[in-house]
């Protein structure tokens, strides 16, 4: 498994090459489609070669070009524990980024629970954990040598009160084996 970054100054976007498929995780802001083709190239591949995207939650710079990379035939893989939370990030952004449309009828739907079935067709070890507190769709990458796509969750050490959601995310990303965060801001970091 190659693990490419492929976002910018703002926010880290990780494209996964198992070898026969590309995942991209979160897709940045409205509008970047061409400076994430250039990060992608770098890499060897183009936005054509990538077959699917997941996104960590839906907030713009996460979610932000989702529908322009389905334009570019990009599968943009939905998860039921994020599907009511399109409507309120474009209802946030609307009149202040030229944001295009998430189409809802073409999205590839699964439930949380069989990622892992979604992720062995991309020839994917691991499996996408329902990881709340930053917010409530926030979804979690893990791969199955520990490598875990956090989106926004905060890192763990940042978190004072034992009892709350993210804390509880932790704990569970902990018993799946997590020993390397990859976060959307910031560094790669060891746990």
């Amino acid at each position: 498994m190659k693990i490419y970054n492929v976002g910018n100054k703002s926010i880290n976007l990780y494209l996964l090459d198992s070898g026969t498929h590309r995942l991209l995780i979160d897709s940045g802001y409205p509008n970047q489609l061409k400076e994430l083709g250039r990060a992608i190239r770098h890499t060897g591949f183009k936005i054509s070669d990538i077959d699917c995207l997941v996104v960590t939650h839906f907030h713009v710079d996460h979610a932000g070009a989702v529908q322009e990379l389905k334009n570019e035939g990009v599968k943009f893989v939905l998860f039921d524990v994020q599907e009511d939370f399109i409507k309120p990030m474009e209802d946030m952004i609307a009149g202040k980024w030229k944001y295009q449309t998430l189409k809802v009828d073409d999205n590839l739907m699964w439930k949380i629970e069989e990622s892992k079935v979604f992720l062995k067709r991309l020839n994917i070890e691991g499996q996408l954990i329902h990881t709340p507190g930053h917010t409530d769709d926030s979804i979690s990458l893990m791969l199955d040598k520990g490598e875990v796509f956090t989106g926004d969750l905060p890192p763990e050490h940042f978190i004072l009160d034992d009892f709350s959601e993210t804390k509880r995310s932790w704990k569970i990303l902990r018993e799946f084996g997590a020993n390397m965060a990859y976060p959307a801001h910031g560094s790669v970091y060891k746990l």
